[in-house]
């Protein structure tokens, strides 16, 4: 037993995912031990417009880059990703330069849909924060193709060590909006710039070999990842973020705190850790012999461990963050008692889904998450006028529930591939 536990340990799977996990533990416990002192700094309503703006930000930068970065793992020429991994940046370029020109020309009309006066300081940072995320992104699958888990893992730290860090500067700030929002920023620019100089010193030259016509090729060969992966991409994020977009319109922005916190709260740990154990799973689903195996032990061992973590959080959810974050926190703890099954069902989903990437069947994906939004959207609609915490409670059911059925998808796709070798 001892022997095959060490042969595992030896594995390049796990010693990557070992690796990464390191890191993001670090930048979570970062994270985790400042949240105490920030929910005692903010108030929940500048997290709440806060939210609001990250969430507006996220759904766009997820698409600035076309889903290009995606395919930048994939190739086997390295020539080929790299013209992938340029023309992923050449996309976002155009697409800050459109936000730029839309927020200088419609600013007013924008400001005005949404009833937070914080909007009008900070409209402007829209264009940038979502630049340095989708070039931060390309440049974090460059990376991870060439297997520099330990760049990536440190990049982590950096990212959750310089957010938190000005976030904590709250004295420096005229109100709480624009502590929370720098912080954000000046973190995400770090942690890109960190990027940017180990990819001048390892990488310049093969600007030398970059061509129009080569990169148009590569683009067009992987057409199917801004045709299919990008609107599902902007659909999950959308749909992730739904539930602050709605309960700004129908709740206040106090409400949307409470819940933004709660989300926060339960979801750090494993949203970090899904993306680390999510990269490993895509490069290594497509070189493993065995994917069927890889993909169930890789899902029920993750959502086994999402249960264990979250089931103090269902029992005692109110005493918790009354005592972590504050006495004011407490309906936070209700709300992340009703929200805890919807986490654990992503999460496991979540380190899996990668699967339809690597076999190319990225349309499934998109029908499967437009199903969602239809659904949870149908339900908020429904429940706009019910008690907030049960149009919650009965929302995180029907998300549980539809994220497990896109596991069973991803575990018949992968049966079906295994059926044609």
């Amino acid at each position: 037993m001892l022997k095959d536990l060490a042969k595992i340990l030896r594995n390049d799977f796990f010693k990557n995912v070992f690796t990464l996990i390191t890191g993001n533990t670090i930048a979570q416990i970062i994270g985790l031990l400042a949240i105490p002192i920030l929910s005692r700094m903010y108030t929940p309503e500048e997290f709440g417009e806060v939210a609001l703006f990250i969430g507006i930000v996220n759904v766009i930068a997820i698409a600035a880059n076309a889903r290009y970065d995606m395919a930048i793992v994939p190739p086997k020429r390295s020539s080929q990703a790299f013209h992938l991994f340029a023309g992923s940046i050449g996309v976002a370029i155009v697409v800050t330069v459109f936000l730029f020109i839309v927020v200088a020309v419609f600013k007013g009309t924008i400001t005005s849909a949404f009833n937070a006066e914080s909007f009008n300081q900070i409209i402007w940072l829209l264009p940038l924060l979502v630049f340095l995320l989708a070039t931060h992104k390309s440049m974090h699958y460059w990376f991870n193709r060439d297997k520099k888990y330990k760049t990536i893992a440190q990049n982590r730290v950096i990212l959750s060590s310089t957010q938190t860090g000005v976030k904590l500067g709250r004295f420096a700030f005229t109100n709480g909006y624009w502590g929370l929002v720098i912080g954000t920023i000046v973190g995400e620019f770090v942690a890109w710039a960190v990027y940017v100089v180990k990819i001048i010193r390892n990488d310049i030259w093969r600007l030398r070999f970059l061509s129009r016509k080569s990169m148009r090729k590569a683009l067009k060969e992987y057409a199917n990842f801004p045709k299919f992966l990008m609107p599902m991409a902007v659909i999950n994020t959308f749909s992730v973020n739904i539930l602050i977009f709605s309960l700004s319109a129908i709740a206040s922005s106090t409400i949307v705190g409470f819940y933004e916190r709660a989300w926060r709260v339960i979801n750090m740990p494993f949203s970090l850790l899904s993306t680390s154990f999510g990269n490993v799973f895509y490069e290594q689903m497509t070189k493993t012999v065995n994917p069927k195996r890889l993909y169930t032990v890789s899902y029920f061992a993750n959502l086994a461990i999402a249960t264990v973590v979250l089931t103090p959080i269902m029992l005692w959810g109110e005493p918790i963050f009354g005592f972590v974050l504050g006495k004011e926190w407490i309906a936070a703890g209700t709300i992340a008692k009703l929200i805890a099954p919807l986490t654990i069902s992503n999460y496991a989903t979540a380190c899996v889904s990668n699967v339809f990437s690597a076999f190319k069947k990225n349309q499934l994906l998109l029908v499967w998450q437009v199903a969602y939004l239809l659904i949870v959207v149908s339900w908020i609609f429904l429940a706009r006028s019910f008690d907030i915490y049960l149009l919650i409670r009965i929302y995180a059911f029907i998300g549980a529930t539809i994220y497990a059925v896109l596991a069973y998808m991803g575990f018949k796709v992968v049966a079906k591939q295994v059926a044609i070798r």
